[in-house]
């Protein structure tokens, strides 16, 4: 696990544990990303949590949250996938330069 990746998890548990104590991410795939002008990786992350309001809050709230990795800047945080007690996240991380 690179150390973007490793960051990621641990601010998405940070910030997800806020929201709902006792939750946890973890990484479910990392791919590789490229345009004609950036580079970067798309991570798709679970975040598994107690069902609350709280944590309702905090998903509809990750588009505009900001996180911050050294070399790296989230340019998008889209909810893929929901279901009880769980949600998956797809984080594009893009190389500052």
């Amino acid at each position: 696990m690179s150390r973007a990746e490793r960051d990621l998890i641990d601010l998405v548990t940070d910030s997800a544990g806020e929201a709902a104590p006792g939750a946890g991410a973890s990484l479910v795939r990392s791919r590789d990303w490229s345009s004609s002008l950036f580079n970067g990786v798309r991570l798709t992350v679970e975040v598994a949590a107690p069902e609350s309001e709280a944590l309702e809050t905090w998903l509809a709230g990750l588009p505009d949250a900001e996180f911050r990795l050294r070399g790296h800047f989230v340019a998008s945080a889209d909810l893929i996938e929901r279901r009880e007690g769980v949600a998956v996240v797809e984080f594009l991380l893009v190389e500052e330069n």
